[in-house]
């Protein structure tokens, strides 16, 4: 690894170079994003949007995977010309799939008209595929997870043309695009038009919609810059999972909390982009008050974890476990504080025999959802998200301890060992992580007839640290 100390101004020039390093967007825009959650479950739904900012038509490849293991579960091309913008909708269903009828499953629609060969617009119900090979095979498994755009490249010739909107806002051609998708598995479209490496400036959001409560919680997904190397263009068909972030360019840039910048080289891709997501603590705050019925919930996700826990070629590190067929658990540590600085302090000493340390929480999965409760409420209490993947934490048991506050999750702590090692031997600590706060609450001293409830949604903060 490279370390680099460099003044405001040398920093600010150094990330404008063109040098090929996977790094996070420091404004938004990319090559590759990342939406760290969606769900159907408690008959939410979740509305994405992926806008082009450029002049530049551009194909995109949209990957969906699902919580427990983050197994595709859709993946579909998008043509998109200059300005255009690609929205989707996830809704609940019962199956259809044969060997999983009657069984809670996910649907994706769109009534967008940009280009989308081989999608059902009307209605594609996930698939279940993938997770055949896991011991969990049901497919209420697929109604929460996260998905990921990648640019594939730029557009030239008739695949320009085809994807272009004409004045009445439709493209001008898009069976023409399907067509040039009628060859053998694997083979490259016949479509006689060169694809450009990719140029960079998506954006993109999502909203998980409680259309029963009247509550929506909007995020931004996470961007990544400079994800390709020089010159390379992946565009495979649109039922291919191809590309996804194993194949980022096996460097990564990274800004420390130190104010040193960091470049590493890796044996993988997706080791690239875990190194540039690592944390080594997650903050944020949870609302618990009664007086509003409020509720607090986390998501953190883990968008690289398959790749570490599922491939045998690969490193487990920073993971403990391979994917076992039902979980893959890492413990964390936590430190909650109300707002008023109360927090439950451990045990140093105790006359006689000491009670036996509480064990360390864990998390199981890609994408977890962290519940807040009081320290002796039931867990029947209504929750935001649903699902299956939760983890349960309870506030602060100290006397005088407000109701609300903040927490910490420690991923770093040597305790814990979770270690993103490159090969000249600088460690970057922590997990590999994305996620928000969700919280929602309740007036009920609203006027009769007006609608009283309220959401609220904030990015999970955290340490970045490295040492040799």
């Amino acid at each position: 690894m490279k370390k680099i100390w460099t003044n405001s101004i040398l920093l600010m020039c150094f990330f404008l170079t063109q040098a090929k390093a996977v790094q996070l967007s420091n404004n938004g825009s990319g090559e590759v994003l990342i939406f760290p959650y969606y769900t159907v479950n408690n008959n939410l739904n979740t509305l994405y949007s992926v806008i082009n900012t450029t002049e530049d038509p551009k194909v995109i490849k949209i990957n969906f995977y699902e919580a427990d293991n983050g197994r595709d579960v859709l993946s579909f091309n998008v043509y998109l010309s200059a300005h255009d913008v690609w929205t989707g909708a996830l809704i609940p269903v019962v199956s259809e799939h044969e060997g999983h009828m009657g069984e809670n499953s996910a649907l994706h629609l769109t009534a967008d008209q940009s280009c989308a060969p081989l999608l059902v617009k009307n209605g594609q119900e996930f698939l279940p595929n993938d997770i055949e090979e896991d011991l969990w095979t049901d497919l209420q498994r697929l109604r929460a997870g996260y998905f990921v755009v990648l640019e594939m490249g730029v557009l030239s010739g008739f695949a320009e043309e085809y994807a272009h909107h004409g004045g009445n806002g439709i493209p001008e051609n898009c069976p023409g695009l399907a067509e040039a998708w009628e060859v053998e598995p694997g083979e490259p479209w016949n479509l006689n038009t060169t694809v450009f490496p990719p140029s960079g400036g998506l954006i993109g959001g999502a909203h998980v919609v409680d259309v029963n409560d009247g509550v929506s919680f909007s995020y931004d997904a996470v961007a990544l810059e400079n994800f390709w190397g020089d010159d390379v263009v992946m565009h495979t068909h649109p039922q291919n999972h191809r590309p996804d972030l194993r194949d980022a360019y096996p460097e990564s840039k990274i800004l420390l909390d130190s104010g040193e910048l960091a470049v590493s080289q890796w044996d993988h891709g997706f080791e690239a982009v875990s190194a540039v997501l690592m944390k080594s603590e997650v903050w944020g705050d949870y609302m618990l008050d009664t007086v509003v019925n409020g509720k607090s919930e986390w998501v953190v996700t883990m968008p690289t974890k398959y790749f570490h826990t599922n491939l045998s070629e690969a490193e487990t590190s920073p993971f403990y476990n391979q994917w076992s067929g039902v979980a893959s658990c890492d413990y964390f540590d936590n430190e909650k504080y109300d707002r008023e600085t109360q927090t439950e302090n451990p045990v140093i000493t105790c006359p006689g025999v000491c009670p036996p340390t509480a064990p360390f929480p864990d998390m199981c999965f890609a994408s977890n959802v962290v519940r807040f409760l009081h320290p002796a409420a039931g867990t029947t209490v209504p929750r935001i998200l649903g699902g299956d993947t939760l983890v349960t934490i309870r506030s602060p048991s100290v006397l005088h301890a407000t109701e609300s506050g903040w927490m910490s999750l420690i991923f770093g702590s040597p305790e814990l060992n979770h270690r993103l090692t490159s090969g000249s031997g600088t460690s970057y600590n922590g997990l590999p992580v994305v996620g928000f706060v969700v919280q929602k609450s309740y007036n009920s001293g609203a006027q009769e007839g007006l609608l009283a409830q309220y959401g609220s949604l904030f990015a999970l903060k955290g340490k970045v640290e490295a040492d040799d």
